[in-house]
């Protein structure tokens, strides 16, 4: 499912990946530990296409991570670390702005949607302003954002932090 040939990644003349080889096959969960400055964040933003400058070769479901991205960003799922929240919209109101980036039709949108936040405790904040949400409850809010597109890959680049 995802293929990493000879990773290497610097940033101002320090090497930050140093020929990463690794292969993941579907039904894998890999936890990518290592200490801080290790690069764990670097490599998870190359396959999510947030880095694209890098060397070595990638391929995510068959295809190539440096000239296929966009149709590869269309199946994955990304939670970041520290994910930037738009503070003044409600979950419903962000949610739906993601499902719409992704091209999920609005007939599904809105039932995906009550049901994510449903299966995460969350359904007296739907329509409440984000400003007001605790850092878990926002870590949540992030969650499902990276899964509401039913991705075939999920990257959590340190999920639980807040929960």
């Amino acid at each position: 499912m995802i293929s990493i040939r000879e990773l290497y990644k610097s940033f101002g003349g320090n090497d930050v990946l140093k020929g990463i080889d690794l292969d993941i096959n579907p039904g894998q969960i890999i936890g990518y530990i290592g200490p801080n400055g290790a690069g764990k964040s670097t490599t998870v933003k190359i396959l999510c296409g947030i880095i694209t400058q890098f060397d070595g070769d990638i391929k995510v479901f068959g295809m190539d991570l440096k000239t296929q991205s966009l149709e590869i960003k269309k199946r994955i799922g990304y939670v970041p670390e520290n994910g930037a929240l738009y503070d003044l919209l409600t979950p419903r109101e962000y949610l739906s702005f993601i499902g719409t980036l992704y091209g999920i039709a609005k007939d599904k949108l809105g039932s995906r949607i009550d049901n994510l936040v449903s299966f995460f405790g969350m359904e007296k904040n739907i329509d409440q302003r984000m400003d007001t949400f605790s850092k878990g409850m926002k870590q949540k809010i992030l969650i499902i954002s990276g899964i509401i597109n039913n991705p075939d890959i999920l990257f959590l680049d340190e999920p639980l932090s807040g929960l």
